[in-house]
C-alpha cells in the first residue's frame, strides 16, 4: 500500500492553541506513523503537539478550548497511540530535538503551557549545520543564548546531578566560545557546527533537571511584551546568577567560565552588540509594567521558580527587573 504525506509550513514563533488546531486539521485523516519536524524550536514543538494530541482527538472536531484543557490537565498523557518524531533543528537553539518538552502560549488567557510526555522524545535527531548558515543575526543570537540559558539553569537547578552539571559546563564552554565567533563569521561552517554541538549538549543537560527563575521571568516578558524567548530568558541570567551563587553546588566551576569573559553580563553585552541591547528599555518595556510582570512570574513546575536553588521573592524579582532597565 502507498502512504500519503502532508506538509505543514509557516509555523509561527510561540505557537498558540489555535496554531495547534490548524496543524491537526491540516493532518486530517492521514493517520500518520511518523512526523519529520524541520525548523526551529517552535516547529519541533508543533510536531510534538501533533504527536501528543492527534490520536487523542482523532474522531472529534477539535477546538482551541479543547487543546487548552488538555494542556492544563495533562490529559494527553493518558494511554493512546503516539507518533514517532524525527527532529531536524535549523537553529542552535532550543534543544527541542532531544527533550520531551513542548511550549505553547494561551492566546486568550496570556498563559504559557507545556506538553511534557516521554512519548515526545524524538526517535532521532539529525543535526545539519548547513541549515543554520542563513539564520538572521538576531535569530542566531536569541536562539544561541536560549541554549546558554538552558545550560546555565540546568547547572544550578535544584535537581541537577553531577553528570548533568558536567554536560552543562561543556555546553557553556562551547556556546560562550562559539556564539560570538559565529555572529562575526556567519558563513563559517566549522563555527556553526561548534554552536550546534553546544546547543545539543545544553538540550541534553536540561532535559531532566529543567530550568529555573530566568525562564520563569522570561515567560512573563514574552507573554506581555512579545520579547523573543531566548532574549527574554537571558536578560536576567547575570542577576539571577549572582543570587544563586551561594546555593549552587560547584558554583566556582560555573563562575570561572563567566570570569574568563569579564563576567556574564559583559559577555552578553559584547556578544549582542549591534544586534540588540540586553536591557528592558530596548524592548519598549515601561517601568510602570513591572508589577504586572512580577505577578505573572510566579508559576510553578519544572521550568519555574520552585526549581531555582534560592527562593526568590517578589521584591527580588522587582529589583532584578529594575536592574536591567
Amino acid at each position: 500500500s502507498t502512504r500519503r504525506i502532508n506538509i505543514i509550513i509557516n509555523c509561527p514563533p510561540n505557537p498558540t492553541e489555535e496554531d495547534v488546531v490548524r496543524a491537526l486539521e491540516r493532518v486530517g485523516d492521514l493517520n500518520p506513523i511518523q512526523i519529520i519536524a524541520i525548523g526551529g524550536g517552535s516547529t519541533i514543538d508543533l510536531g510534538k503537539a501533533i504527536n501528543a494530541l492527534y490520536y487523542m482527538f482523532k474522531d472529534e472536531k477539535v477546538t482551541a478550548d479543547m487543546i487548552t484543557e488538555a494542556l492544563k490537565t495533562g490529559s494527553y498523557q493518558k494511554p493512546h497511540q503516539f507518533i514517532d518524531i524525527i527532529a531536524i533543528p535549523s537553529t542552535a537553539g532550543t534543544g527541542s530535538e532531544v527533550t520531551r518538552f513542548a511550549s505553547f502560549w494561551g492566546a486568550s488567557e496570556k498563559a504559557k503551557y507545556s506538553i511534557m510526555t516521554e512519548h515526545n522524545y524524538p526517535k532521532k535527531a539529525i543535526i545539519i549545520p548547513e541549515l543554520t548558515l542563513t539564520l538572521p543575526q538576531r535569530v542566531a543570537f536569541s536562539t544561541g543564548i536560549d541554549a546558554l540559558s538552558h545550560a546555565i539553569e540546568a547547572f544550578w537547578s535544584r535537581s541537577a546531578t553531577y553528570l548533568e552539571k558536567d554536560i552543562a559546563i561543556r555546553a557553556i564552554d562551547l556556546i560562550m566560545d562559539y556564539l560570538p565567533k559565529t555572529l562575526a563569521d556567519p558563513q563559517n561552517l566549522e563555527l556553526r557546527t561548534g554552536m550546534l554541538r553546544g546547543a545539543l549538549l545544553a538540550g541534553i543537560a536540561f532535559s531532566k533537571p529543567g530550568c529555573t527563575a530566568c525562564h520563569s521571568i522570561g515567560y512573563a516578558l514574552t507573554m506581555h511584551y512579545g520579547v523573543e524567548h531566548g532574549l527574554a530568558c537571558a536578560l536576567t541570567l547575570d542577576a539571577v546568577a549572582r543570587i544563586n551563587r551561594e546555593k549552587t553546588v560547584l558554583a566556582d566551576m560555573l563562575f570561572e567560565r563567566f570570569e574568563k569573559y569579564g563576567g556574564l553580563q559583559n559577555w552578553l553585552d559584547s556578544t549582542s552588540k549591534g544586534i540588540v541591547e540586553m536591557r528592558l528599555s530596548y524592548f519598549g518595556i515601561p517601568k510602570e509594567g513591572i508589577d504586572e510582570l512580577v505577578k505573572d512570574t510566579f508559576t510553578y513546575g519544572k521550568f519555574t521558580m520552585d526549581n531555582n536553588p534560592v527562593n526568590i521573592s517578589e521584591e527580588q524579582v522587582r529589583e532584578i527587573l529594575l536592574s536591567i532597565f
